[in-house]
């Protein structure tokens, strides 16, 4: 047997192996979507026992977060520049795994 057919062999499950690992998995996907609803539907219970105490509650949580909504560096709030970076880390990432 000569050896280019063995190498090309390899080569070809090496690139096949690496398509699996860069494919998304939809198991992980499907896990995470119910969690989330999960915890939405947890949130709606609560509410519906107890609308008002919930509705304060989250109230006071949100009022406390008022700091990071006001402007800080050039006219933007620390939420804008956590969002501005949240994209660009995506960004990277996306970029990095496809080299």
């Amino acid at each position: 047997m000569s050896r280019r057919p063995f190498l090309s062999r390899t080569h070809r499950a090496r690139e096949a192996r690496n398509r699996q690992r860069m494919a998304a998995d939809p198991g992980g996907t499907m896990r995470l979507a119910v969690l989330v609803a999960l915890v939405l539907v947890a949130l709606a219970v609560a509410a519906g026992f107890r609308g008002e105490e919930t509705a304060r509650e989250a109230g006071g949580w949100l009022a406390r977060l008022g700091p990071l909504a006001e402007p800080r560096i050039f006219g933007a709030s620390i939420l804008e520049i956590g969002a501005i970076l949240a994209v660009l880390a995506v960004c990277a990432l996306i970029l990095w795994r496809r080299r």
